[in-house]
């Protein structure tokens, strides 16, 4: 897992519950002892005169204020800090860029969405350095995946499966979800029940009777691969060199 930046992190917003979930989800990103909460606008101004912020996560409505307000506060105090509107209602979209933010987020906050924002900070900041995870959904809440790292995922009947170095994580979503969200970290659906890292791949079997192929992992083990991928996979492994 990828160190947490060690950043200053706001969040402005009178809802207890969706201030809980958000701090939960950004402390995938940030080191938790440096998120702080304000759920009002006193609360915000009185953090704001000791505590310097990095990145303000704002809450566009609130029963004292709102967003654009405090965004404009926030701005003559802590002209350097970065922030990203929250809001329920995605009409208000629009009128929110006028003030500039980073990122525009619908609530309730999701982690794998916060990847961009977190992403779009690192950016302004000049970080290009950082190894890219990806949240995932587990029963017990979401983990942080780097796609660099998976060599397959499975999925029977009762569980999808993510196989990540000597670790395994079962996950809520669906391969075919998966597919969508690694679809840019050449993993491919080499099966009905398989999704496979090209990146992790050395060779390609079939059966002595061509019944049956599979994928040959750098760790030696072995994936199945359906009748009509398996053209694929070879001409794959071709190009990089592996097979003749």
């Amino acid at each position: 897992m990828e160190e947490k930046r060690p950043i200053n992190v706001l969040i402005v917003d009178d809802d207890a519950v969706a201030t809980a979930e958000a701090k939960q989800n950004i402390g995938f990103y940030v080191e938790e002892n440096r998120i702080y909460q304000a759920a009002n606008a006193v609360e915000m101004m009185r953090l704001l005169s000791t505590v310097p912020m990095d990145l303000a996560f704002l809450d566009m409505e609130m029963p004292d204020t709102d967003g654009f307000s405090i965004a404009d506060y926030l701005t003559k105090v802590q002209p350097k800090t970065k922030y990203v509107f929250l809001t329920g209602h995605t009409e208000l979209g629009a009128k929110s860029y006028e003030y500039e933010p980073i990122d525009f987020l619908c609530k309730p906050v999701n982690a794998l969405r916060l990847q961009k924002t977190f992403e779009r900070f690192d950016r302004i900041h000049g970080v290009t350095h950082r190894e890219e995870q990806i949240a995932v959904e587990t029963n017990t809440g979401y983990i942080l995946v780097s796609p660099k790292e998976i060599r397959y995922i499975s999925r029977d009947s009762r569980k999808t499966v993510i196989h990540c170095g000597a670790e395994q994580h079962t996950v809520k979503s669906t391969l075919t979800e998966l597919e969508v969200i690694f679809a840019d970290y050449d993993l491919i659906r080499c099966h009905q029940s398989f999704l496979l890292s090209l990146g992790h791949v050395t060779g390609a079997e079939k059966s002595a009777f061509g019944r049956t192929f599979s994928a040959v992992l750098d760790t030696g083990e072995h994936v199945p691969v359906s009748r009509e991928k398996y053209p694929q996979l070879r001409e794959h492994l071709t190009r990089q060199g592996l097979i003749r």
